[in-house]
């Protein structure tokens, strides 16, 4: 998981580590709670992403998981 954190580097601090108690992760922005619906699976690590904001000034939402 550590790799994969390293790889993602580039946008900045996953929101949280660790593993969900849901299916998806939802976490607090702005004031209410965003589902971070999108999977990439890495090697030992799953990147759940959303994406939130206007086109060209979007921000990524982002949490790691490790993959069991």
């Amino acid at each position: 998981m550590e790799e994969a954190a390293k790889r993602l580097r580039f946008l900045g601090t996953p929101l949280f580590r660790g593993l969900s108690d849901r299916p998806w992760p939802l976490v607090p922005w702005e004031g209410g709670m965003v589902r971070l619906g999108e999977e990439l699976r890495l090697e030992g690590a799953s990147v759940w992403y959303t994406v939130v904001g206007r086109r060209g000034e979007g921000v990524v939402l982002f949490a790691l998981e490790p993959r069991l």
